[in-house]
């Protein structure tokens, strides 16, 4: 029995392992057979395949309109990737030699990248370049780390010995390459050590090449090398709306860590400033790649997608590129016409919602101009300052603008009504100096006169007595929640100005004293802001109160989506409760400004009834400058707008580009 019983167990066992190895062999078959069938087949023609990154086509901006304001055009590099070099030492130099080659049968030597190159001279006679000698130059400091990483002294190293170091270590004998060709890979290769050319680091040794180099570096089929499509910003307003937009660049050495772990490759182009940085994160496209496949002969085959590059998102903003060229040119012809100014400001809002219309800063620069050294060192040595955006972070007394948040003030805390009059003698009686012109400047006093003719034409002594009652504190508890003196919510850089008052004198060091409200309740004393704070302020007293946060953003679509999948919503940062009698006081006080004024004339081709406030402000060594803003229509405000010249003498002259905006405005909404 017990025999029997263990032969059965063998028998099963031993059938048990023959059904195990039928099945696997009928699995492995079938699956032969299906992908023998389905499956991808291997061509014999192909001798060897590589694989290239396809980059990812940057969004593009539009204005609030749709019209396109920065577009892509394809642009192409010569780039080594690691993965693709040739194996032996040899044929990469004989590659890049074939390159140098290339470059110069199709006069292309201004497209090689710059390298920062420390040597000057035709081997054996080379010598370092005199930038050597300055450890703040980044040539030095590229020397000193090449220095560290190949184990030579980085204070006593000589030219001749950092040459024959690259000779031992790249084989570039005299016996094997001209000096010529030594001096050309000396170069090179000293570029690759510098930016560490590596698995992870590509080589990029021609930039924005033509289609003529491109066909001819392919007839050649040279080794390592690969073609790379890139999108080039292509700016269709050059000139214009330069300080918003913004340029790409690469990423930087201090970036590079944030820029790697969002999976950006380090040779890639990024927003460095303006619109292009802010929203680069809806902008940025994402690299694919692609499997290339060639014969024996280096012809291509085939090219098959691994990873298809993905789009990037395009950008609409709030302004509109008709009255950004409009405030441009009325701001920079206005600025030459007059004899002591240089530089301005302006910008226009629509007073509900914070969106920008148009924001300008004079003197400017053409953005495609940028990459030019001579240009952008005109740029640097101008001293204008066109690369400052003043907009923005220029900084400036608000003059008599400020008498708006004064008068709204001394109002809401009834320390005024509309009807109350205070008397102008033309001099204030707790100052010395005449302080006051008197109706069109002739008689030097306004006599009794209440807080809409006071606004309409700008009396000091009516706003020395408010100052003097209330106090700056307490003006500058409504003035800021209306805007000065804090971010304005723009999603670009910006100053937030100094309010004057108690804290900001002693964070100077200082003591306030009610003597400093007299020159600040008019706008002047340490009050500093700039023109867009100066528009976000104007706009929420017409609007009724509420600060809507400014913002360049309006909406953001996919590549070729027909609904945006963002729209910006605006946001109200703070409130002010203004009443219907303060507002209406407020609102006829501004109209008397433009009845009771010369300014008049400057808007009689504006369609529709405006309102606004001229500003004269004092600096110390310089003419006055001159503001102005204003918003209209009066009785149901649409858009504000301020200007700011520098020594500018008189603000009606800071009006003349309001009403060229306005006037643009209402002839576009007219159509």
């Amino acid at each position: 029995m017990k025999k029997g019983f263990n032969r059965t167990v063998r028998y099963i066992s031993l059938l048990s392992v023959f059904l195990a190895v039928m099945l696997f062999y009928v699995i492995v078959l079938a699956k032969i057979q299906i992908e023998g069938s389905s499956g991808k087949e291997t061509d014999p023609s192909v001798a060897y395949t590589r694989t290239v990154t396809v980059s990812g086509l940057r969004g593009e901006i539009y204005d609030r309109n749709g019209v396109l304001l920065v577009g892509n055009s394809t642009s192409y590099d010569l780039v080594f990737e690691y993965g693709a070099i040739p194996d032996t030492t040899a044929e990469l130099n004989r590659s890049i030699l074939n390159v140098l080659e290339a470059v110069n049968a199709t006069d292309s030597a201004d497209k090689l990248c710059e390298d920062y190159y420390v040597l000057d001279g035709t081997y054996p006679h080379l010598t370092y370049i005199d930038e050597v000698a300055y450890s703040d130059s980044e040539e030095y400091q590229n020397l000193k780390k090449i220095l560290e990483a190949n184990g030579l002294d980085t204070t006593s190293t000589t030219e001749e010995e950092l040459v024959e170091h690259f000779i031992d270590k790249y084989s570039l004998s005299p016996t094997l390459y001209t000096n010529k060709e030594i001096t050309a890979l000396l170069r090179v290769r000293y570029a690759m050590e510098r930016i560490k050319f590596g698995l992870y680091q590509p080589f990029t040794i021609a930039s924005d090449i033509s289609i003529e180099l491109v066909s001819y570096v392919e007839e050649a089929n040279i080794d390592g090398i690969n073609i790379k499509t890139n999108s080039e910003r292509q700016y269709m307003y050059p000139g214009y709306a330069s300080h918003i937009l913004g340029r790409l660049g690469k990423i930087q050495a201090e970036d590079a860590e944030y820029y790697d772990a969002l999976g950006y490759p380090m040779d890639a182009y990024v927003g460095t400033s303006g619109c292009e940085k802010e929203f680069e994160s809806y902008l940025r496209g994402q690299d694919g790649t692609m499997e290339i496949s060639y014969d024996a002969d280096g012809n291509v085959i085939s090219k098959e997608y691994i990873e298809e590059p993905i789009s990037g998102s395009d950008v609409y903003l709030t302004i509109d590129i008709e009255l950004q060229i409009a405030t441009e040119d009325s701001l920079r012809d206005t600025v030459n016409s007059l004899a002591y100014s240089d530089a301005g400001a302006a910008v226009s809002l629509d007073p509900d919602t914070g969106e920008i219309l148009a924001i300008a800063s004079y003197p400017t620069y053409d953005i495609t101009q940028f990459d030019s050294i001579d240009y952008y060192n005109a740029l640097l040595e101008n001293p204008a300052k066109p690369l400052l955006d003043r907009a923005l972070l220029g900084e400036y007394a608000p003059g008599s603008i400020y008498k708006i948040g004064s008068s709204l003030a001394a109002l809401e805390e009834s320390v005024i009504t509309s009807s109350t009059l205070l008397n102008c003698a033309g001099t204030y009686p707790r100052l010395h100096e005449p302080t006051c012109l008197g109706v069109n400047g002739k008689d030097g006093k306004h006599g009794d006169i209440n807080v809409i003719d006071a606004i309409g034409v700008s009396c000091n002594c009516f706003f020395y007595e408010i100052g003097w009652r209330m106090g700056t504190d307490s003006i500058n508890s409504y003035t800021s929640k209306l805007g000065l003196g804090v971010s304005t919510g723009i999603e670009l850089p910006e100053r937030t100005g100094s309010v004057a008052g108690t804290e900001y004198r002693e964070l100077l060091g200082g003591t306030w004293t009610q003597g400093d409200d007299l020159s600040a309740v008019i706008g002047q004393s340490d009050h500093t802001y700039t023109p867009l704070q100066l528009g976000v302020f104007m706009s929420s007293v017409v609007n009724g109160g509420d600060r809507y946060s400014a913002h360049l953003l309006h909406s953001v679509k996919d590549f070729y989506a027909d609904e945006p999948r963002i729209i910006y919503n605006p946001q109200i940062l703070d409130s002010v409760d203004i009443s219907d009698s303060t507002y209406d006081t407020l609102i006829a006080g501004m109209r008397q400004v433009l009845e009771s004024s010369s300014l008049t004339k400057y808007f009689m081709s504006v369609d529709a009834e405006v309102g606004g406030k001229t500003g004269t402000a004092e600096v110390s060594g310089k003419k006055d400058y001159a503001l102005f803003a204003g918003f209209a229509p009066l009785d149901s405000p649409e858009i504000v707008s301020v200007c700011v010249i520098e020594q500018g003498v008189n603000g009606g002259n800071a009006a003349i580009p309001v009403a060229d905006v306005f006037e643009k405005y209402f002839e576009n909404k007219k159509k």
